[in-house]
């Protein structure tokens, strides 16, 4: 469990692994949440603080600790430990404790993903199967890596997010903003850039698709269902990276903007508080105070004046009133007007039958000839129920339309 290979990682059973994990939680997770190393004595305080089962001693519950291999020592002999990183993880992962991946190891993956697409090219031009199975099992692992990496670092902004607008009063304004910046300079927008359409990330998966249709094309390498998982992870790790870090930066750019101005209003109110004790508010007044001015009448009106302005008011010579010119009512639309057209064809036509030029008539009759309601027109007469249509015998006949010209024998329409 800390990392052995072979036959060492064996000899760790299962079961006893999990029922001790099951029976120590707290004291894994009191572990697992310290960053440093850990001395002997720090760890038998951490057993006696956390509750185990009545019946196990503290002796017990350390010797359980090196046996299972939860605690690695940090060398050979030595007296400090380290929780094993297996452990670790499954602790994060059960508490949903994740950590930021930095842009630099995306760009880790990325350049691996380079190495392994180069590898397999090498691989299709020799036929070498075996190391094309290879390669496509490390390029599975790394597209899974770079899922996982992003996926608790959009947890951790999640989490950054939710933290700030719990502490709204407990931390200062400047220090919630530099946290944001903080997050904002340091993970989302340089992952964004990675991200982005013409971004390294799109031109590494561009590669690494061409490459595993190059494998499906070359047919030596048969094992199509493992192309096929490495196809579709390739899409989806892109998509979901992409929505991932936008959604990211929905959720900081409010809180951002909404700090920077905070801080910048904090710093103008520091520079103003400044300014009052270092020049006193004598001077200090006349910049950063209001000055409020008062409108004072210095003499009443007459009557003279009063009496003017009620007789220009009373006697202003009356205007009609305004007309409003509506417009006229919009024509019917084009495809309406064409609408009634067909449907009144079969009414039409039916006092006129037997039409011996069913063509002849629908050009003659159609207000705007064009090509495509004249044959939409011919269209639905000739497949109406009660009529009967037939082409007859005559020569070939030309009906011009507003946009081109039809060319076509004759076709009788009857009752049927």
């Amino acid at each position: 469990m800390a990392g052995k290979t072979g036959t060492d990682a064996m000899r760790i059973p299962p079961q006893t692994f999990f029922h001790f994990c099951a029976a120590h939680v707290p004291l894994l997770r009191a572990l697992a949440e310290v960053p440093a190393e850990l001395s002997e004595a720090e760890v038998r305080r951490h057993i006696r603080a956390a509750a185990g089962p009545e019946d196990e001693l503290p002796e017990t519950t350390w010797r359980r600790l090196n046996e299972l291999q939860i605690l690695v020592p940090v060398e050979p002999g030595s007296d400090f430990y380290f929780v094993a990183d297996p452990v670790r993880r499954v602790v994060a992962y059960l508490f949903d404790e994740a950590q930021p991946t930095t842009p630099e190891i995306i760009r880790g993956y990325l350049q691996s993903l380079d190495a392994l697409d180069r590898r397999l090219a090498r691989a299709i031009e020799g036929d070498d199967l075996t190391t094309v199975r290879l390669a496509l099992e490390e390029i599975q692992q790394t597209l899974r890596r770079i899922a996982a990496d992003l996926d608790e670092t959009h947890r951790c902004i999640l989490a950054e997010v939710a933290r700030y607008k719990a502490e709204r009063q407990a931390v200062s304004v400047r220090e919630k903003f530099r946290r944001i910046v903080h997050w904002m300079e340091r993970y989302v927008d340089p992952m964004v850039d990675i991200l982005r359409p013409d971004g390294p990330l799109r031109a590494a998966f561009i590669e690494t698709d061409r490459l595993l249709r190059r494998a499906r094309e070359n047919g030596l390498f048969n094992d199509l269902p493992a192309l096929d998982r490495n196809s579709r992870l390739l899409r989806w790790v892109e998509r979901h990276a992409l929505r991932v870090f936008r959604q990211c930066r929905l959720e900081l750019q409010p809180l951002y903007e909404s700090l920077r101005r905070a801080s910048f209003m904090a710093a103008g109110a520091a520079a103003a508080l400044d300014r009052l004790a270092r020049d006193g508010p004598d001077r200090w007044a006349p910049e950063h105070v209001l000055q409020v001015c008062a409108l004072r009448w210095q003499h009443v009106p007459s009557d003279a004046a009063l009496d003017r302005a009620l007789r220009n008011v009373a006697e202003h010579p009356p205007e009609p009133a305004p007309v409003l010119a509506f417009p006229d009512e919009d024509p019917a639309p084009a495809a309406y007007q064409r609408r009634l057209w067909l449907e009144g064809l079969p009414e039409a036509v039916g006092p006129v039958l037997p039409v011996d030029d069913l063509l002849g008539w629908l050009v003659g009759r159609n207000p705007r000839p064009n090509t495509a309601d004249t044959l939409a027109g011919f269209s639905h007469l000739v497949f109406h129920p009660v009529f009967r249509a037939r082409f007859t015998e005559a020569p070939v006949a030309r009906y011009p339309t507003a946009d081109g010209e039809l060319e076509a024998p004759p076709v009788r329409l009857s009752a049927s």
